[in-house]
């Protein structure tokens, strides 16, 4: 029973990738050097290459990324599989996978093409940095841990 538990997080977190993967191959597709309003005033997709990290940060250094990428992924998984147990709940799992599979897919992107495809663009309704839907599940999937780390009472273990 507990290998199907273990694989089907990586079984979602490899759907999650490939959802956010579609979506940059669709912008690649049909909107690259162009922008195209969804919602007027609020949403537009706007493709856009990242060579740096979160707000273009540290643009150019992209090799460094995928290392430090690398180390955050092996990290949380490595913690992640030593403290399992600690994970309670359902959500707790999901919000684990959409960290893992919003870095992934970004890892991709770098690893590939050199840099991150962003393509969601609020900045006519708030001034934002352009951005994609594995970062979305990066920030959930945060927000969402912590609040379950704090709500849950998860211990961190000192294994």
């Amino acid at each position: 029973m507990e290998k199907i538990k273990k694989v089907s997080v990586y079984l979602w977190a490899v759907v999650l990738v490939l959802v956010d993967q579609v979506t940059k191959l669709a912008i690649i597709n049909n909107i690259k050097d162009k922008s195209i309003t969804i919602i007027k005033g609020i949403l537009n997709f706007t493709y856009c290459e990242n060579k740096g990290v979160a707000f273009s940060i540290g643009n150019g250094h992209v090799p460094v990324f995928i290392v430090v990428n690398l180390i955050i992924i092996c990290g949380l998984t490595v913690y992640y599989e030593k403290n399992k147990d600690e994970f309670k709940g359902f959500l707790s799992k999901i919000f684990f996978t959409m960290v893992i599979a919003g870095g992934v897919s970004n890892l991709f992107d770098r690893i590939i093409r050199g840099f991150v495809i962003d393509f969601v663009d609020v900045s006519d309704f708030f001034n934002f940095a352009i951005f994609n839907v594995a970062d979305i599940f990066i920030v959930i999937g945060i927000i969402g841990l912590a609040l379950n780390f704090i709500f849950q009472g998860i211990k961190i273990s000192k294994k």
